[in-house]
């Protein structure tokens, strides 16, 4: 089984045709989508920086990137609306989509929320987003959220904002290691590795190639094993990413059995498909 790990529902995953002709063009089986931007058909092309520059972490300077955006665009109110609309196209396409809910934590009541969405919609983790939203990892909303997800067993897909908050991640996962987070872009791998701390239950998303080098995501699969690493595209912000990411697996010097669990046995595994 392939499954994109992490894209949104916008550009060619906006609609449920959409959804199957990318899935189909790329032999995809499943998609993990979240929100996005409410109603864009519009992929973006970005600059191959990973080849550029591919032994450096290149999502800080994303991050400057997407706060500006989302300032400017107002795009992470659309996010509970997006996340209903996520829900319909699970509904259109219950074989080919999988949601993952994306928590904000500076809503009231954020983790009633949650109970009450996961009782109707059964989705399979959760997103949080430091750039689209600021929130502290120490913070009491942070801790009920990865609670919650901690007692249903669903994984949490994480961008962390800073190196600082890398290393507050780490600090969490020492106090919290029953919790199981997705590190979005490989951000701070070189600091999870001299961390020294135990990640049993974490797990490196490599999207999107124009931002993670192939280098990084060798080093990732020598240090955590592939066992702990996910394919995603993050489409649409990246033309091809999913193409592109799914040709890179397929060239590294693996063996056969190693590319299946990051093309997807993976996720297969975490969310009990």
């Amino acid at each position: 089984m392939l499954i994109d790990g992490h894209a949104h529902a916008c550009g060619g995953y906006l609609r449920p045709e959409d959804i199957i002709r990318s899935l189909d063009k790329d032999g995809i089986d499943k998609v993990i989508l979240v929100p996005g931007q409410m109603g864009s058909t519009r992929t973006y092309r970005l600059p191959d920086m990973a080849t550029l520059f591919p032994k450096s972490d290149l999502i800080p300077y994303l991050n400057k990137m997407i706060g500006l955006s989302t300032a400017l665009s107002g795009d992470a109110k659309t996010i509970p609306e997006g996340n209903a609309y996520v829900q319909s196209l699970v509904q259109a396409c219950p074989d080919r989509v999988i949601q993952f809910f994306w928590a904000l934590l500076q809503r009231p009541n954020i983790r009633q929320e949650i109970e009450r969405d996961h009782k109707a919609w059964r989705f399979k983790g959760l997103k949080l987003h430091q750039v689209w939203e600021r929130f502290a990892l120490d913070s009491p909303a942070f801790e009920a959220v990865a609670g919650f997800a901690a007692e249903k067993d669903l994984p949490i897909f994480i961008h962390l904002r800073s190196n600082r908050d890398v290393r507050n991640h780490t600090a969490f996962m020492q106090r919290h290691p029953e919790t199981c987070f997705i590190i979005g872009h490989l951000f701070g791998l070189e600091t999870y590795i001299k961390s020294g701390v135990a990640l049993a239950n974490t797990y490196f998303d490599i999207s999107a190639p124009p931002f993670v080098s192939r280098h990084r995501v060798l080093q990732a699969i020598e240090h955590f094993g592939a066992d702990k690493i996910i394919l995603g595209s993050d489409s649409p912000y990246g033309k091809h990413n999913l193409r592109d990411n799914v040709r890179r697996v397929r060239d590294l010097p693996l063996s056969d059995h190693d590319r299946q669990l990051i093309l997807g046995g993976n996720l297969q595994r975490l969310l009990k498909l």
